[in-house]
């Protein structure tokens, strides 16, 4: 408590004002947060991982281990296992069960966006039909979900185009 008390201080027992305190945090002149960032440094040295491979082949348990470096037992653990390149097929299986869900869940989101689509381009040429301009059913299509290419492929054009041919019909409208 005493360490944390004189680092308040600002000597001979006074306080430290708050802004002192708060100015003593910020980065140097010319560092800024990104430098600070990346110059992160591992607790793990070359010395410590010696230390931990010798007390490993001594028969020491990880607990005993991360006692003696001042770290957690699970930090030793997985210390160990980087440095000895092990991968555990558990670790494969779980890596490919997530992959796996998570290439699901992107698929049958991807099908449920399809059908919206299709659905918003079908309302876009029923609008047509019933006497909306091409540009504005385009523009409404868009601003539903539909991509440009989609709306571009049922006329016939490249998404550009689509893109464009609204934009020239928002400047008219604009003008007016």
């Amino acid at each position: 408590m005493q360490r944390r008390h004189a680092a308040m201080t600002a000597g001979a027992g006074r306080p430290m004002p708050i802004g002192a305190r708060r100015r003593a945090r910020r980065p140097r002149t010319g560092e800024t947060m990104a430098t600070k960032k990346r110059k992160i440094q591992t607790s793990w040295t070359p010395a410590r991982d010696k230390k931990l491979e010798t007390m490993q082949s001594a028969g020491k348990t990880a607990a005993d281990i991360a006692k003696v470096l001042g770290t957690s037992r699970n930090a030793v653990i997985g210390r160990s296992r980087r440095l000895r390149g092990i991968v555990y097929q558990s670790d494969i299986d779980s890596w490919t069960r997530a992959n796996a869900r998570r290439s699901a869940e992107a698929h049958k989101r991807s099908l449920i966006r399809r059908d919206l689509q299709g659905k918003i381009v079908a309302e876009m040429l029923k609008s047509i039909a019933s006497g909306v301009p091409r540009e504005k059913a385009m523009e409404r299509a868009f601003k539903a979900g539909a991509y440009w290419w989609q709306i571009g492929e049922h006329f016939g054009m490249s998404q550009q185009t689509a893109y464009e041919t609204v934009k020239r019909a928002k400047k008219k409208r604009a003008r007016k």
